[in-house]
């Protein structure tokens, strides 16, 4: 199949999910849980933190607990459905992240083991706009405040 010379490479968008936009080690995790804002559904928990330095990054977990899902595979399915989940619909979040003007630290939790990838995607889908929507405010806050330095030749706030 031949590539379409018409078409740019920046045109396609990027659902690749590397581990380096993965939140990893036991510390990252310690801090996102001693202080986080949690948002629950029927059988996806959030949790996240913002943070005003950049170099914190933008990182998001996946985790299934032992102590409500006993069998390690099904641990494993449900942190592979969360990740193909968000994979697809990282798209949410990519354009804040990209201008890399605040950290951020996210996990995904799982409740039940008996969820199917519909169900994973119709709870994770409202979670994400609604953190969207609070990540672009409290960003305008941050800018209005003048902590953040963005100069735009239009003045205008590159989230919006």
């Amino acid at each position: 199949m031949k590539k379409d010379r018409n078409r740019s490479e920046q045109d396609k968008p990027d659902y690749s999910l590397p581990r380096e936009k993965i939140l990893r080690g036991r510390r990252n995790f310690e801090r996102l849980f001693e202080k986080s804002t949690v948002l629950n559904n029927q059988s996806i928990q959030f949790r996240y933190r913002h943070y005003p330095d950049p170099n914190e990054g933008c990182l998001i977990g996946f985790v299934a607990p032992k102590k409500k899902i006993k069998s390690a595979v099904k641990r494993n399915r449900v942190k592979r459905l969360l990740r193909e989940a968000y994979r697809l619909h990282q798209d949410y979040f990519q354009d804040l992240f990209s201008h890399k003007n605040f950290g951020f630290h996210a996990v995904f939790m799982a409740n039940s083991d008996d969820i199917s990838y519909q169900k994973v995607e119709a709870e994770m889908i409202p979670i994400l706009i609604q953190v969207r929507k609070k990540l672009i405010e409290l960003d305008n806050d941050r800018l209005r405040k003048g902590d953040g330095v963005i100069k735009n030749s239009n003045n205008k706030n590159p989230l919006n």
